[in-house]
C-alpha cells in the first residue's frame, strides 16, 4: 500500500514539472504572441494595418450613342461653257473654255451625318468640399473613338455647257444634256482627347448629380469622297486627316455601388470641329476641298467609375492589435 501510493505522488510530480517546463519554453519562443518574460518587457502583438476609404482618383470607361446633327458642308462648284465652231459635217471645235460659279455655290443642301455608338476610357482624380457631403471638384483625361459616320449632301449642281459660236452655223449646236443634281458621298471616323472638368453638387442617398465642360482636341479621318447621279463627276476625290479643336458640356448623375465603383449616366453636347477632303482625285486632277464644317452630336452615355489606392495614403500608418 505504501509502496502505490509512493509511485502515485512520484507521477504526479513528474507531471507537474513538464507543464511548467512547457509553459517556460513557451513564453521564451514568444508563445501566444507575447514576449519572453526573460527579456524583461513585453512585446507588442503582432499588428494589423487599418486602411482608409478609397482613393480620391479612379479609372473610368464609358460607352454610349451619338446623334449627330447634320454638318454644314461646302464645296465650290464652277460650271465650264465651252465655245465651239461648226466644222461642217456635223463636228465641233473647241475654240475657248470659261468656267462660271454654278447656282448655290458652295453651299451643299440636304446634309446628313449618321449616328453611331462610341466608346471611352480614362482616368481622373476629385476633391470633396464641404465635409463630405458629396459636394466636390473632379477632373479627368479621356481617350474616346467614333467608327465610320457616313456623310451625304446635294452641292451646286456641276454641268458642261456647249456654246456654239459660229458666225453663220449650219448645224444645232451640241446638246446640253440637263443634270437635276449630284449627290456627294463620304464617311468620317474620329478619335478624341478631352480634359473634363465636373461639378459634384451634393450626395442624395446614392446618387450624385453633376454637371460638367470639356475642351481638347478630334482627329479625323475623311474617307474618299464621290458623287452620284452627274455622269460629269466619276472620280473620286482622295480622302484626308485632320487636327480639329473639340469641347463639349455635359450633366449627369453618379449612382454609388461600392465605396469604389460608381456608375455614370450622363448626356453630353459635343462638337468636334471641322474636318475637310483632300485635292486629288482619282484621275489625277486637283479638285477644291470639300469642308465639313460643325462636326456636332448629342450623346447619351453609361459608364463604370473605379477608384484606387488610399485616402490615407500619405499619412502615418494606423494599427490595432489582433484579438
Amino acid at each position: 500500500m505504501k509502496l502505490t501510493l509512493k509511485a502515485g505522488i512520484a507521477s504526479a510530480a513528474l507531471a507537474s514539472a513538464a507543464l511548467i517546463a512547457g509553459q517556460a519554453s513557451a513564453a521564451d519562443l514568444g508563445g501566444n504572441r507575447g514576449g519572453s518574460v526573460k527579456d524583461g518587457g513585453y512585446v507588442q502583438p503582432m499588428p494589423e494595418i487599418v486602411r482608409g476609404a478609397a482613393g480620391p482618383c479612379y479609372f473610368r470607361a464609358d460607352v454610349g450613342y451619338s446623334w449627330s446633327r447634320d454638318p454644314e458642308i461646302t464645296w465650290p462648284v464652277n460650271n465650264d461653257i465651252i465655245d465651239v465652231i461648226d466644222t461642217g459635217g456635223g463636228n465641233f471645235k473647241e475654240v475657248g473654255r470659261t468656267s462660271v460659279p454654278a447656282a448655290g455655290s458652295p453651299a451643299v443642301n440636304n446634309t446628313s451625318s449618321e449616328n453611331g455608338a462610341f466608346g471611352e476610357v480614362g482616368f481622373g482624380c476629385g476633391i470633396q468640399l464641404g465635409g463630405g457631403t458629396g459636394r466636390g471638384l473632379r477632373g479627368e483625361l479621356m481617350f474616346g473613338f467614333r467608327g465610320d459616320r457616313k456623310v451625304d449632301g446635294e452641292p451646286a449642281t456641276y454641268n458642261i455647257i456647249y456654246n456654239d459660236v459660229t458666225p453663220a452655223p449650219v448645224a444645232p449646236p451640241p446638246v446640253n444634256v440637263p443634270v437635276v443634281d449630284d449627290p456627294l458621298h463620304t464617311s468620317i471616323k474620329s478619335y478624341t482627347m478631352m480634359f473634363n472638368a465636373y461639378k459634384d453638387l451634393g450626395t442624395f442617398g446614392n446618387i450624385t448629380p453633376y454637371v460638367g465642360a470639356g475642351i481638347g482636341a478630334a482627329y479625323h479621318q475623311v474617307s474618299e469622297t464621290f458623287f452620284t447621279g452627274n455622269y460629269n463627276l466619276v472620280n473620286k476625290i482622295e480622302g484626308h486627316n485632320d487636327l480639329s479643336f473639340a469641347w463639349s458640356l455635359m450633366a449627369g448623375v453618379g449612382y454609388q455601388i461600392s465605396d469604389r465603383a460608381v456608375i455614370d449616366l450622363g448626356y453630353r453636347y459635343i462638337d468636334l470641329g471641322d474636318a475637310s477632303s483632300g485635292r486629288v482625285d482619282n484621275a489625277g486632277f486637283v479638285n477644291p476641298r470639300v469642308d465639313f464644317d460643325d462636326l456636332t452630336a448629342h450623346e447619351i452615355k453609361i459608364g463604370l467609375r473605379y477608384s484606387f489606392g488610399q485616402s490615407d495614403c500619405c499619412a502615418a500608418q494606423q494599427y490595432a492589435p489582433l484579438k
